[in-house]
């Protein structure tokens, strides 16, 4: 009986749980976005050069993130959400906290550009603008020429 306990205990450790199926569900989401986005600006001479961010943030919330950018390089940096947001918005800091680009538009696909002049650690600042159904999932997507 012991054996058969730990063999059940085991598997339903191995099978994703709702809420996990559901995450995937809108990472999977965001994830596909992006690589829409990466598709075309790829045909812009841009390409990914960070893993990309993901996260999921409730309405009117926000956090940051840090991201290395080398001087001499073209920058977008672009942010979608799930099907429950309708409003997303990125904005990008340098060192100093001066505020380099943002998109704060009524959009779900912001897009923020920079040109360092030296290699350094820049900030981005993610906010929920508008979700329906919190949290919403996001993602985030570096593409550099």
């Amino acid at each position: 009986m012991r054996m058969t306990w730990t063999v059940l205990a085991s598997a339903a450790l191995l099978l994703p749980s709702a809420a996990q199926a559901q995450n995937s569900r809108w990472e999977g989401q965001v994830r596909d976005q992006l690589n829409r986005a990466g598709s075309f600006l790829s045909d812009k001479g841009f390409a990914m050069t960070h893993e990309i961010k993901t996260g999921s943030l409730r309405d009117d919330a926000n956090e940051y993130f840090s991201l290395e950018l080398d001087a001499g390089r073209s920058y977008a940096v672009v942010g979608v959400c799930d099907e429950d947001c309708t409003d997303i918005d990125l904005q990008l800091f340098n060192p100093e906290g001066t505020q380099v680009d943002s998109d704060m538009q009524t959009d779900d696909v912001p897009i923020v550009d920079a040109q360092p002049a030296v290699t350094a650690r820049y900030r981005v600042k993610v906010s929920m603008a508008a979700c329906t159904t919190s949290p919403c999932f996001y993602g985030v997507a570096v593409f550099a020429k």
